[in-house]
Formats: C-alpha cells, structure tokens, sequence
C-alpha cells in the first residue's frame, strides 16, 4: 500500500482495502460477483417477461438446458438467452414427434411466437436506451459550452459525464508524457473523489509502454480495460485507491494534439463497462476537447483585454499628468531628487528597457515566433529544436517579461520593441 492511500481513514481503507483480497475476476465489493456487463435493461416490466417466457421455456421436455438470464440485466445476456430458446424451440417444432401432439404444438408455437416478440422489444429497448445516452451526452456538452473558467471546466466536466450512464471520472491532464489527475467526480461520495484525487497528484505517472494508457499515446484511441484489479499495465497507486474493476479511458485532443485523458467507470452500479461504454466516452471526450480549447481561449482573451484597459488607463493618467502639470519658469534641472517620484511616463519608459537586455538571442528568436501565432510544435519545427526545448524557452520568457501567460508576453515584446525597435534577430 502507497503512503497517500495509508492516509485514509482506518475503517474507510479497511472496507475498501478488503476487496483487494484474492478474489476473482468480476467480484466486487464484500466479494460478490458483478453479473452484469454495460448497460443494463431498465425496463423492468420487460425483464418480468424475458424471464417468465425463459422459464416456461425451460419447463418443456428437453429444454431443461436453456440458458436462464438469472439476475444479469445486460442486454448481451438477455438477448443471449432470448437467442437460445428460439433456436431450440425452432428445432423442437421440426421435430415430427412434437407436431403430432396438437396441445403441445400449439404451445411451441405460441412460446417461440413470444419469444420473437420479446427480442423485437429488447433490441428497441436497447436502441432507444443507447439515444437517450447520447442524448445526455448532447446535452451535457452544451451545459459545458456555457462555462468560461478553466478551473470551473475541470470541476464541471465529470460531473456532467457522470450523468451520461457512469458513476466515476477522473480528469488527467498530460504533458510531457507525463500523466497528472486534475480532478474526479465520484456519484454521491465527494470524499472518495478527493482521496483518489490525492493519489493521482501525489503519484504524477510518466507515460511507457508499461502503463495501458501507451496504447491511447500511440494510436490516439480510446481503450477498454475489462480486469482493471489484475491487469498489471494500470496505475497502481489509483488502482489501489479507486478499486475500479473495469474502466475506459479516452483522449483529450482538440487539435489532433493529446493534452488530457478522461477515464470512467460504473462501480457504484456494481456492472463492468462494455464497448457501449467505451464509445460513449470516446464521444463526451471529442466534444469535451473543443469546448475547453474555447474555454482556455476566451480566458486568454480576457487576460490580455484586462492588461490593455490597465495599460490604457496609466496612458489616460499618465497624459492628465502632463496636461494639468504646472508650467515652471527656469532652467530644467539636470538631475532629479533621489526622493522625487517619477512620473508615471517615467516609470513605464524605464520599466520597457529593450527586449536585447532581457531575453537571450533563442528567447527572441522564440517570442517573436510566439508573436506571428505560432504554436510550440510549430516553433520547435522552424528552429528545429524539441518540443520540451521550446517550453522551457517559453517559461523563461514570461518569467522575464514578467507575464502571466503567452498572451501577455506577446504584447510586452510588441510594446518594447515599438518603444526601443525590433532586434536583429527579430527581424
């Protein structure tokens, strides 16, 4: 057991821990079997009648093997079983021996009748589940397209994912090949969704090819792990922490470039995700990519709108001050008190030295690149250099710009250099 999942509560990790225990695949909690794989049929009325048919079914002579949907509730399982008694009742009802008998015929035939009727109505019960399911999925995209804020979008994005059929979603963010939880949402116990948080941040996990996740990296496709407890390419500190039996996971790419992964699962449903499972993230996380790409943008919009209004109002004070400055006669003095202030003219002017005294010879040759629109890869490309190269240059830069974002450095750099001019290697 890691030190961060130590922390936990004693009771709390004991009761979670205990499921850790040797048990088999498919089992969860206290050690009971998990009987149901996806979505399961909700319609209950509907179940009462798969499983009453099944059971007159397994009444008849020879029949006694049919297979039973038991508890499973999956539609693979009932439309499995379904099959089952239709091919042998077809093949009861071929039987010379049987045809004969006109009560039992008449039975066989209204029992394969029923049973026809019954995989009509799973299969549209199950097409009409799967269009409300993307429709959530719609409707919590949009619900997202409303959110302006980074940090109210990590919050908000699996929360609305939970309410499109799954219980569980961490948000992980990657850089660098490096994979670090963001946030997680977990269906009526927030506690447990900040536990599991903690061990993500405080296991920041770097992308190989021994962690699953590689495959999502390498073909930037979603993946579908069905024995998450026993497959031993998973994380194993949010492995042990989250319990999770089955999950899947997706990419994060607006862009075609992979910034995030989502993953999700049904634990609290106590059911293992499925293929339906999988393309229903791999949807949410499409729409999700855009919306944050938006997001992130319309936050660096108002960043760089709310330094130029600071910076129109100091050039607003700054001209009042030499408008309603008072006219002195003499001679101007050549040097000024060490104890006056410097008016805000002043103070700015000095503060914009040129870009040369600041930045390095690469550090221009990459903020002006910055300045043209180009992206990181698309810098690394012309001054062929890495990726991982490009950022560091970049950090440099806004630190000694000091700016808080690439918006805002772009903007120093133009205003130094139309005060001081643009340096060779700018030009």
């Amino acid at each position: 057991m890691t030190t961060a999942t130590s922390e936990l509560t004693a009771e709390r990790w004991a009761a979670r821990a205990a499921t850790l225990r040797p048990v088999h695949p498919g089992r969860g909690c206290n050690g009971e079997e998990w009987s149901v794989v996806g979505e399961p049929l909700r319609d209950p009325g509907l179940r009462e009648r798969v499983a009453a048919v099944l059971d007159d079914v397994a009444a008849l002579p020879g029949c006694e093997d049919v297979e039973p949907i038991g508890d499973g509730r999956d539609f693979a399982r009932v439309l499995t079983a379904l099959g089952s008694a239709h091919e042998r009742l077809a093949s009861m009802a071929s039987e010379t021996r049987i045809t004969v008998l006109a009560p039992a015929a008449a039975q066989l035939v209204e029992l394969l009748t029923e049973v026809g009727r019954l995989q009509v109505q799973v299969t549209q019960a199950q097409t009409r589940q799967r269009n409300d399911r993307y429709a959530a999925i719609r409707n919590a995209l949009s619900r997202l397209h409303g959110i302006d804020s980074i940090e109210q979008m990590l919050v908000k994005a699996p929360e609305e994912l939970c309410r499109c059929g799954f219980d569980r979603v961490i948000v992980s963010a990657i850089e660098e090949s490096t994979w670090r939880v963001e946030s997680v949402h977990v269906k009526g116990d927030p506690e447990w969704a900040d536990e599991i948080a903690r061990v993500g941040r405080e296991h920041p996990t770097q992308i190989d090819h021994t962690l699953i996740e590689s495959e999502i990296m390498r073909r930037r496709t979603p993946v579908l792990v069905r024995d998450a407890q026993h497959e031993p390419r998973t994380n194993a500190a949010i492995g042990q922490a989250s319990l999770s039996r089955s999950y899947v996971a997706a990419p994060i790419m607006p862009n075609g470039r992979i910034v995030g992964l989502l993953h999700a699962d049904c634990y609290n449903s106590r059911r293992h995700v499925d293929a339906d499972d999988l393309a229903a993230l791999w949807m949410f996380a499409e729409g999700f990519g855009y919306a944050y790409q938006r997001t992130a943008l319309s936050e660096r919009l108002r960043s760089a709108r709310n330094e130029i209004q600071r910076m129109a109002r100091d050039i607003a004070t700054a001209a009042d001050d030499v408008c309603t400055a008072r006219t002195a006669l003499g001679r101007p003095q050549p040097h000024r008190d060490a104890g006056c202030a410097s008016s805000p003219v002043a103070v700015s002017l000095a503060a914009e030295t040129s870009v040369k005294s600041r930045l390095s010879h690469r550090e221009i040759e990459v903020v002006s690149l910055m300045a043209e629109g180009k992206s990181n890869r698309a810098i690394a490309t012309h001054l062929v250099i890495s990726e991982g190269t490009v950022k560091t240059h970049v950090k440099h830069i806004l630190r000694k710009l000091k700016a808080s974002n690439r918006a805002e450095a772009v903007f120093r750099y133009m205003r130094m250099t139309a005060v001081h001019g643009a340096p060779p290697a700018a030009r």
